[in-house]
């Protein structure tokens, strides 16, 4: 029996993928896993396999076409080997039957305004938030298959009910419209998101990277310049984080709803990173179990697929490291990207004179962390307890081996 080629979903909240290109022709052999076709949705390109030997039977969806996530794009068997096209839902039942009601009332109703005539197609996130944000359905245009009216549909008209400036009397308005890139517009529905529905706080503390700077030298000069062995401060951030995430498990977990956590048994840590496009998030999964050398290596490789528009998983992060140490930053506090319930904003190293015991001082090499936390989900001391633990790690830069 033919297996079917899936439109991965790539992401929370995605609905739609579109092909970009088929690696395969139809015919051609496939292995398991190797690679058929490329897939993007609005956060990224991703790459999807073949779920068995065989051959490439039948494309669905051609490239350049899109597809609701968890259809079926492609065929994959073996030669010779028939298949049936599947019906979609909608054909599989049939013309839709008219209600008991409307059998019995012959007379024909007075006629409605064109809004009420029109089916109202919403998706069940879209319906959520708009009753989140006191947003009507009626009169928001979906921009989804058939109409149907998107999570981004809601935001977009949120966004447009905000009143632009009155200009100045006697006086024309400058500035020109710029469309925002497909990442931007991502991360702004996300984050207006996550300010509307995520109740915040912040805790913050300084590190002494005196030690972990050390020996990122002492490594970095046994092996050379562009040593892969070598370990960035992001490197140490991410692997300090992943022993503290296994350390507090409730850290690692998301909101379900008003009265449900999830607790996430894999340790996937975010990344934020820059691109032309805006910001995005290059996840590393299953860090738990990496050393801090292998964090570096497969670190280095997701951060310049995400660079490229590219994911190197389908997984989601469940924390994100948010570094700006390279901008001269004193400090700052990041937005956290829900479904996570916390995120880690990493500032510039400097040098400050700090105190001992003795009454001397010494001048060392510092940094801040500022740690945002979802309060439904974690209480101050917990969160206290966690960024204790990074900091703990970073200090004492040995256990991160």
């Amino acid at each position: 029996m033919a297996s079917k080629i899936i439109m991965p979903q790539g992401g929370q909240d995605i609905e739609v993928g579109r092909v970009v290109r088929w690696a395969k022709k139809e015919g051609e052999a496939v292995k398991k896993g190797e690679i058929v076709c490329e897939i993007e949705t609005e956060k990224a390109v991703f790459e999807v396999g073949s779920p068995e030997d065989g051959i490439l039977l039948k494309i669905l969806v051609t490239a350049g076409t899109e597809a609701q996530i968890f259809s079926e794009i492609g065929l994959v068997g073996h030669p010779g080997e028939s298949f049936e096209m599947q019906p979609a839902e909608d054909e599989k039942r049939g013309p839709a039957q008219p209600a008991a009601e409307d059998l019995v009332a012959r007379r024909p109703a007075a006629p409605k305004p064109e809004a009420d005539q029109r089916e109202l197609r919403t998706s069940p996130k879209a319906k959520k938030l708009a009753g989140e944000m006191g947003i009507s359905l009626e009169g928001i245009t979906g921009s989804g298959p058939q109409g149907r009216i998107t999570a981004e549909d809601v935001m977009r008209a949120a966004a447009g009910g905000i009143p632009l400036p009155e200009p100045i009397a006697g006086k024309q308005p400058d500035g020109r419209e710029i469309p925002m890139s497909r990442v931007a517009r991502v991360m702004a529905r996300k984050m207006q998101q996550s300010k509307q529905t995520i109740p915040h706080f912040y805790l913050s503390t300084m590190v002494d990277m005196t030690r972990a700077l050390n020996l990122r030298d002492r490594v970095s000069e046994s092996g050379g310049e562009g040593n892969a062995e070598t370990a960035t401060v992001t490197d140490m951030i991410v692997r300090a984080s992943a022993i503290a995430l296994e350390a507090f498990p409730q850290v690692n977990c998301s909101v379900k709803d008003e009265t449900t956590l999830i607790m996430w048994e894999d340790i996937n840590i975010g990344i934020a990173t820059t691109t032309d496009e805006g910001l995005v998030v290059a996840v590393l999964a299953d860090v738990h179990g990496l050393s801090l050398q292998e964090v570096a290596r497969r670190g280095r490789k997701v951060v310049a697929m995400a660079r490229e528009g590219k994911q190197a998983t389908l997984v989601p992060a469940h924390f994100t490291v948010s570094n700006l140490g390279m901008f001269n930053i004193d400090n700052f506090t990041a937005v956290i990207n829900p479904p996570e319930v916390a995120i880690l904003a990493v500032s510039s190293i400097h040098k400050a004179v700090i105190p001992l015991d003795d009454a001397t001082s010494h001048i060392r090499q510092v940094m801040n962390l500022t740690l945002s936390v979802d309060h439904r989900a974690v209480d101050g001391a917990m969160a206290a307890q966690f960024l204790n633990k990074v900091r703990q790690l970073l200090e004492e830069p040995e256990s991160l081996n």
